[in-house]
C-alpha cells in the first residue's frame, strides 16, 4: 500500500502522533476517569508505535539479508551456468 493511502495507524509516526493527542487530552480533562482512559489509549498506541518500529526494522535487515543472499547466489550460479556451458562446447 503506498504511503499516501496509509491509514495515519499503520505507521509508527501515525501511532505516535495520536499518543501524543491523547496525552494532551489527558492533561486538559479534569474528570478522572476521562483522564486514565486517555492516558491508556496513549499508552497503548505508543506500544503500537514501537511494535510497528520494530517489525519495519526487522523486515529491513531480512531484506538486506536477502539481497545480499541472492546476489551470492546469482553469482554461484552464473559462474555454474559459464562452466556448463564452457564444457558443452567443449
Amino acid at each position: 500500500m503506498s504511503s499516501s493511502r496509509r491509514k495515519p495507524e499503520d505507521s509508527a509516526e501515525g501511532c505516535r502522533d495520536f499518543a501524543a493527542s491523547d496525552r494532551e487530552r489527558a492533561s486538559a480533562t479534569t474528570s478522572i476517569h476521562v483522564r486514565a482512559s486517555f492516558e491508556r489509549s496513549a499508552d497503548a498506541w505508543s506500544a503500537r508505535a514501537s511494535l510497528l518500529d520494530s517489525l519495519a526494522t526487522s523486515f529491513d535487515a531480512r531484506a538486506a539479508t536477502l539481497t545480499r543472499r541472492t546476489r551470492k547466489q546469482r553469482a554461484i550460479e552464473d559462474g555454474q551456468n559459464c562452466e556448463e556451458t564452457r564444457i558443452r562446447s567443449s
